[in-house]
C-alpha cells in the first residue's frame, strides 16, 4: 500500500507520468496537495506496481488496435 493511499486527503491527488524512450517505459509519480494558502505541494512517491501494470496493458491494447 502506498503512502498516498494511507492519507485521508480532500485537497490532494496522485499523478503518474509515463514516458517511453529507446530504453523502455519509465514511470514517475507524485502526490499533489492543494494547501490552504493556495499553493500546490508536490511530493515524489513510488509508482504502484498495479498502476504500472495497468498503464502497460492500456498501451498494449492501443498498439494492438493500431496493428489490426
Amino acid at each position: 500500500m502506498s503512502t498516498a493511499e494511507n492519507l485521508p486527503l480532500r485537497n490532494g491527488y496522485g499523478v503518474t507520468y509515463a514516458t517511453l524512450d529507446e530504453t523502455g517505459l519509465h514511470f514517475e509519480s507524485e502526490l499533489a496537495i492543494h494547501l490552504r494558502d493556495g499553493n500546490l505541494l508536490t511530493l515524489k512517491m513510488p509508482t504502484r506496481q498495479s498502476e504500472q501494470r495497468a498503464i502497460r496493458e492500456a498501451l498494449r491494447g492501443r498498439i494492438n488496435q493500431r496493428a489490426a
